[in-house]
């Protein structure tokens, strides 16, 4: 079980990528990512206590000022590691203040991660292999990609889907103004609070 923290697209973004995700799973049924909240995730970790977790970011989001990030481009993690499959997601423009968000969520979190074994996928990655030791997750820090997964497909790299999915020229903007909390274990995901 995981404890994750998520930022969550509203609006036509959120139908977008809904729309997306009900495509996959009618061509495509059981596709890993799919049947998950559209989400930007900052940290999913193992936890001492959720509970714990939760009142800890409370007591700093009002810490937090709202803004604006731009989603305007589609990307695919090809063979991506974490799932046998070619993810297909919404790049979020970099931006300083989604980083130090993160690190910020990371940081307030640091002292009641659940110590795990590192994933295979992480081992070989030096810069992966510190953050998931400091933080219980590989991705916190400036390698993180922040992005919007839509599924992974387990297809061949010329499915068509890839290429329509490729074609798309989306244009959003992602207000971050609330953070998510939730409980996580693989497919099931249980919203802990706002």
């Amino acid at each position: 079980m995981g404890f994750a923290v998520f930022l969550e697209p509203g609006g036509n973004l959120r139908e977008a990528i809904l729309g997306w995700k009900t495509k996959v799973s009618r061509l495509l049924p059981d596709q890993p990512f799919c049947s998950h909240p559209p989400h930007c995730t900052l940290v999913h970790t193992e936890v001492i206590s959720e509970e714990t977790a939760f009142v800890q970011l409370r007591s700093i989001l009002p810490q937090i000022l709202p803004f604006k990030v731009l989603v305007d481009q589609v990307g695919i993690f090809w063979n991506d590691d974490a799932t046998g499959g070619h993810t297909l997601y919404l790049r979020i423009t970099p931006d300083p203040k989604l980083n130090e968000l993160q690190m910020y969520v990371a940081e307030s979190l640091k002292n009641i991660v659940h110590p795990t074994r590192v994933p295979a996928f992480v081992k070989n990655d030096p810069v992966s292999k510190n953050s998931y030791e400091n933080y219980g997750y590989p991705f916190a820090g400036p390698h993180w990609i922040p992005h919007l997964s839509i599924a992974s497909l387990r297809v061949e790299m010329t499915h068509p889907l890839i290429a329509e999915f490729l074609s798309w020229q989306p244009g959003y903007m992602l207000k971050v103004n609330e953070l998510s909390c939730w409980s996580v274990d693989v497919d099931d995901h249980v919203l802990i609070g706002k």
